[in-house]
């Protein structure tokens, strides 16, 4: 820079966290950003928490611009960051290092790429909250044909949370969900397959995406029978997009659909409508705000959980040593 700036710096203002959000609607990140909060005010009261209605909203380009403003306008009053989802990180770790504070704020991010890994490597990152993709799309396609089957499913699935941090990051566990297999664009459809299933997701562009994808392949691959109809929007947050990719497949008579809602109640009345049609719908990765008899299970993360060891982390960092210059 140009020598002192004075921007966002007042010795009487306190220091503290950054919780930067992804959009309104989304219920997943939502229950990430609610955990992150919960676990502060929990485990550590004497973390203040300066900013937390800020919303980066669906891309990479709007990440990094509104991260960019908070950096500016807190400046070296952030002590921590937590980003609630993969473009949303990412975005936050190009404003931090632009902004040259990347090794000076403790940050935390959900979902990772491999630029996010790097950054583990390099000191920039201190924590990513892990899913298991493949473990969602997988069991979110079993879950169906059991269903189809006419066997009993569980109505909540819940496919597990994990914390990488730069001193576990090698373990076998963590590199498999670190750097999860992705689909590759070959299928093996079967010749005459006894299920059709639609798999949605919220966005074809993420990387999450690509590792739901390679789990429900897994699945059908392995049932022998079942042909996976691969289908969403561009890009996430495209809600009407996706309200009509649903009823397409819908008026189709797929044997089942499985969608991750982009917005929790927008896409209430496409599952209605497949239903009616006689298409029931496995819900994965996002909750939706029906009732529980509308779908046939919510096969997901518990991101409460998730957003609560980000929040977590944070705290222990915050509170047991200062950041290395």
């Amino acid at each position: 820079g140009c020598g002192n700036s004075t921007t966002g710096s007042s010795d009487d203002q306190p220091k503290g966290v950054v919780l930067l959000r992804y959009n309104p609607g989304s219920e997943s990140t939502t229950q990430r950003e609610e955990g992150f909060l919960k676990a502060l005010k929990d485990n550590f009261p004497e973390v203040n928490v300066i900013s937390s209605d800020q919303y980066s909203g669906t891309t990479g380009e709007s990440s990094v611009a509104k991260a960019s403003q908070i950096l500016i306008k807190f400046g070296d009053r952030i002590e921590g960051i937590f980003a609630v989802c993969e473009p949303n990180a990412n975005g936050t770790l190009k404003a931090l290092e632009n902004a040259d504070m990347a090794k000076r704020v403790y940050f935390v991010g959900f979902d990772p790429n491999e630029r996010m890994v790097q950054a583990m490597r390099e000191g920039k990152m201190h924590g990513i909250v892990l899913q298991d993709p493949v473990k969602m799309g997988y069991l979110a396609v079993k879950t169906m044909v059991t269903h189809l089957e006419g066997e009993k499913v569980e109505k909540r699935i819940s496919t597990g949370e994990y914390l990488a941090t730069p001193e576990n990051m090698d373990t076998d566990e963590m590199k498999r969900l670190l750097n999860p297999p992705k689909f590759s664009g070959t299928a093996n459809v079967p010749a005459d397959p006894k299920y059709r299933i639609a798999v949605i997701p919220k966005g074809t562009t993420h990387e999450f995406w690509l590792s739901v994808h390679y789990g429900a392949q897994q699945a059908a691959d392995e049932l022998g029978h079942v042909e996976i109809l691969w289908l969403g929007p561009q890009n996430e947050g495209h809600v009407s997009e996706q309200i009509k990719i649903t009823q397409s497949f819908a008026a189709k008579g797929v044997h089942g659909i499985c969608l991750a809602p982009n917005d929790s109640q927008s896409l209430v009345g496409a599952v209605r409508e497949a239903k009616e049609k006689g298409v029931p719908t496995v819900i994965y990765d996002s909750g939706l705000d029906a009732d529980p008899e509308l779908y046939v299970s919510y096969v997901s993360t518990d991101n409460f959980v998730g957003g609560q060891l980000a929040g977590k982390r944070l705290g222990e960092l915050l509170t047991e040593t200062t950041p290395a210059e």
